[in-house]
């Protein structure tokens, strides 16, 4: 399709579709170039103001880095992770995010910065406040809490973050213990009673049955029971050789008479009686002492009792051989072995008595040494209760210790499991500067702006360029004039050349006649055909015929009694609407004008105002549309083609009048003519 349009008073060679749809796109967007310009304005002035009215807005930033200490690992009873228990270092950071959330938490912050006769209305409103500004994510690239708060003031912002980091340890601390500090204590301190009472109890046990030393007193009871076994025994052994001894005395002095001869007158015999005897004596003191010292069968005494036996039968044969006078006294063996049966006889007693004494003394030293024992086993069971008990206390008292450091570890700032790396401190900037407000608001009314745009111009119902008119009403566009630049010819020619050419093809020696329609516009008409006239007349003068069909015009029998009158070098006329109630006549008067001339323009009411149009459709060799740009509607366009078509009209192309271009000299420049220079060259 070809057209010829101006721009900078500069013709333009038939352009591609594709700049077409540039143009007329950026025509379609600075049509509604005002109400676009109200909404940005709006908008601007919207942000503006809001950027001088709104309050400054300061955001304190605090960062934490939680560590995997174990903390939260599920341990067995050796103090080790259990397999599958153990937290990666992402769902630690998710767990203490949890805490950092948690709405008691905030509530304690808030509770602390309100009065003490705070209600609870204004703690809930505080709180959403509170909320609303407090800002706590993850890093996306490191296993990092962020924490940001928003405040007027960037020292109450600071503030209110550092107390909710201090809050935030002291409840985590709270949280991971869980009493556990006061339970060891109470435990420790139970186990505690129950040593004291069993230390009391072992004490009073001690000093009720005389207990110093159980140990040193069961030693000294042992040795003094051995002692006296061993006394026992030397005891027994002496009254068993006393006992002896007397019953060996006894039978020797069975035989001893108690008196004996002393005195014989026989001399020699005497003497030798006599010394006889006292070897007898000496015999008998011999075994006595013999007797005492060895058994009864024993060799020494047997020999001994021999020679007395040979002595005594010697003595006894000297006796009887020799009269003597004789003289008798005690016998000293006889005495001297009572009295040695008297002293063993003592003997025998005294050691029987003390047999008797040391087996009482044994009896009770070992009813005392079986007391200690049954003593000594009950302090050991005792002592080893008490140390069982001592050793429960020992283990509460390190995790009674264990769980204060672990406490203090968990409620102090930078503790081992999570490290303050950025702490909360008063921001230099505000959050919310004026220009960025503007800068927003700005972006914003461009995107509101073209939204409105594009709302606007798809609503549109009228034709901006003759691109529109093709897509809507499916016809061709023969001429598109713009209105002419101030200071520039005109270049109606040459917008409707064209036009011209279209009506040339279409053939025959006769003229041709071209009926311009329109839907409502009288003035679009007489625009379109004065347009099309003066192009033609700048090709041959006196070719070309006006004839417009009104209702105040004339109705002539034929062509030649038309009153016929010149405008700027064109022949007019004006015929009465009542020649199109005939065919014939139509048919016949515009036959023969064509005849006359070689192009007859003819004119018809619009088909709003009447049906002529349509009735002098089919007495001309076309008709050509007249679409009247930003004020012909579509459906009233795209009706008319309808009736047109319906009639059986020759519907040649269209003409859009009327065309403005929207688009700033400079964008067109810049934009159009840049992409037109490839196709100039």
């Amino acid at each position: 399709m070809l057209d010829f349009t101006t721009s900078a008073q500069a013709l333009e060679p038939p352009p591609a579709r594709a700049q077409f749809a540039l143009r007329d796109l950026l025509n379609g967007l600075f049509y509604y170039r005002r109400v676009a310009l109200i909404v940005a304005g709006v908008i601007v002035a919207l942000g503006v103001l809001a950027a001088v009215l709104m309050p400054a807005n300061y955001s304190a930033e605090a960062r934490l880095l939680p560590l995997s200490t174990g903390i939260y690992d599920m341990q067995d009873a050796g103090g080790a992770p259990q397999p599958g228990q153990v937290l990666d270092p992402a769902a630690v950071a998710n767990v203490e995010l949890q805490m950092l959330g948690s709405l008691e938490l905030h509530r304690s912050v808030v509770r602390a910065q309100l009065p003490q006769n705070a209600s609870t209305a204004d703690v809930n409103a505080a709180l959403e406040r509170f909320e609303s500004h407090l800002h706590v994510t993850k890093a996306n690239d490191a296993n990092v809490i962020e924490l940001t708060y928003t405040a007027r003031d960037p020292r109450q912002a600071a503030d209110t973050l550092h107390q909710l980091i201090t809050r935030y340890f002291e409840t985590r601390a709270n949280v991971l213990t869980s009493g556990r500090v006061a339970f060891l204590e109470q435990q420790r301190d139970a186990i505690r009673r129950q040593l004291d009472a069993a230390n009391a109890k072992i004490v009073t046990y001690q000093r009720d049955n005389g207990i110093v030393d159980i140990a040193a007193q069961v030693a000294g009871a042992v040795a003094q029971d051995d002692l006296l076994r061993k006394n026992k025994l030397d005891a027994d052994a002496s009254l068993a050789d006393a006992s002896r001894s007397l019953t060996s005395l006894r039978a020797d002095t069975r035989g001893i008479p108690a008196n004996v001869e002393l005195y014989s007158d026989n001399t020699e015999a005497a003497r030798a009686l006599g010394e006889m005897q006292a070897s007898l004596l000496t015999l008998q003191a011999k075994r006595a002492d013999l007797a005492s010292r060895f058994m009864k069968g024993s060799p020494q005494v047997t020999q001994i009792d021999r020679q007395i036996a040979n002595v005594q039968t010697t003595i006894d044969q000297q006796k009887r051989t020799l009269v003597q006078t004789r003289r008798t006294g005690r016998n000293q063996l006889f005495d001297t072995t009572r009295d040695r049966m008297v002293q063993t006889q003592a003997s025998v007693a005294g050691t029987q008595a003390r047999g008797a004494a040391l087996a009482a003394q044994l009896a009770a030293s070992k009813a005392r040494l079986d007391q200690l024992n049954g003593i000594s086993d009950q302090l050991t069971a005792m002592k080893l209760e008490r140390d069982v008990l001592s050793d429960s206390y020992k283990s509460l008292a390190g995790q009674v210790g264990q769980a204060r450091v672990q406490l203090n570890q968990a409620s102090d700032a930078g503790s081992p499991s999570v490290r303050i790396i950025e702490a909360p401190t008063p921001p230099a900037k505000r959050n919310n500067p004026p220009l960025l407000l503007i800068a927003g608001s700005i972006v914003a009314a461009i995107l509101i702006a073209g939204t409105t745009v594009f709302v606007l111009g798809s609503m549109r119902e009228v034709f901006l360029s003759p691109i529109e008119v093709e897509r809507a009403l499916d016809v061709t566009v023969l001429s598109a004039p713009l209105p002419p630049v101030d200071g520039m010819p005109s270049l109606e020619h040459r917008d409707y050349s064209r036009m011209i050419g279209v009506l040339d093809a279409i053939g025959g020696n006769a003229g041709r006649a071209v009926l311009l329609v329109a839907p409502t516009s009288k003035m679009s008409l007489q625009d379109a055909a004065l347009g099309l006239g003066r192009a033609i007349g700048r090709r041959s003068r006196g070719s070309v015929i006006l004839i417009r069909f009104a209702d105040n015009g004339d109705l002539p029998p034929d062509a030649g009694q038309l009153h016929i009158q010149q405008f700027e070098g064109m022949a007019t006329g004006v015929i009465s609407t009542a020649a199109c109630s005939g065919q014939r006549l139509d048919t016949r008067l515009i036959a023969e004008l064509k005849t006359r001339y070689a192009y007859v323009i003819v004119t018809a009411p619009p088909v709003a105002e009447g049906f002529e149009g349509i009735e002098l459709a089919l007495s001309v060799d076309a008709v050509v549309p007249v679409i009247e740009a930003e004020a012909t509607r579509r459906p009233v366009a795209r009706n008319m083609l309808t009736q047109l078509r319906d009639a059986g009209a020759h519907v040649l192309g269209a003409v859009l009048l009327g065309r403005k271009s929207h688009i700033p000299q400079w964008v067109y420049r810049l934009v159009i003519e840049r992409n037109l220079r490839p196709i100039r060259a």
